[in-house]
């Protein structure tokens, strides 16, 4: 059995969260819609709204989308100006990618000890239609921050691994991906008429 590297693992670790944190956000996601369908049909089919399902809502779409942030580092989806760090030699792109990425993780924990202090000091607050804690609705800040560091983290290191392509490192763009799909098409044609 061969051995698996220390990068091998991480990734698989990275990998692995990125599913739970998806995992979750799917499920936020679905909840999100069923609490939506249920306002707008108490609203105009009953005529006798909810107070709280726009607040639950909110709550769960602010949730959603900032435990995603992390899942789109892993998966190398923020926008990023690509188009000019390809251009130079590789060790280059990787040294600026690593500052990229070393700024992105400084951001993120002044943004989620910020974000926990916030709601450290909102837990007395209550919210209007839910009349629950704000440190819950708050706290997706910590959560979210701390899963992107997690994330992030894991790609910084990744840029160290053996035989990591630039391409690897930065993530495929839409252009780069369609190309790569006309040439895959290109050679099952070519190999189909011979």
């Amino acid at each position: 059995m061969g051995k698996t590297s220390i990068f091998d693992k991480l990734e698989n670790f990275g990998d692995w969260l990125g599913k739970i944190t998806l995992f979750i956000v799917i499920i936020l996601t679905g909840i999100l819609v069923i609490t939506v369908l249920t306002g707008v049909f108490f609203r105009y089919i009953i005529r006798d709204s909810l107070s709280w399902t726009e607040e639950l809502a909110r709550y769960l779409m602010i949730w959603a989308a900032l435990l995603a942030v992390s899942v789109g580092i892993k998966d190398k989806e923020h926008v990023g100006i690509q188009l000019l760090i390809k251009q130079f030699p590789p060790i280059i792109t990787k040294l600026i990618t690593f500052v990229v990425y070393v700024i992105t993780i400084v951001f993120l924990t002044v943004l989620t000890f910020k974000g926990y202090q916030v709601a450290v000091k909102a837990q007395n607050q209550l919210s209007l239609a839910l009349n629950i804690s704000m440190f819950w609705p708050l706290m997706s800040i910590p959560v979210s921050g701390f899963l992107a560091i997690i994330q992030q983290f894991i790609q910084l290191l990744l840029i160290f691994k053996p035989g990591m392509k630039i391409s690897d490192i930065l993530g495929e763009t839409e252009v780069d991906e369609a190309l790569r799909e006309v040439k895959e098409v290109q050679i099952e044609t070519e190999k189909g008429q011979e």
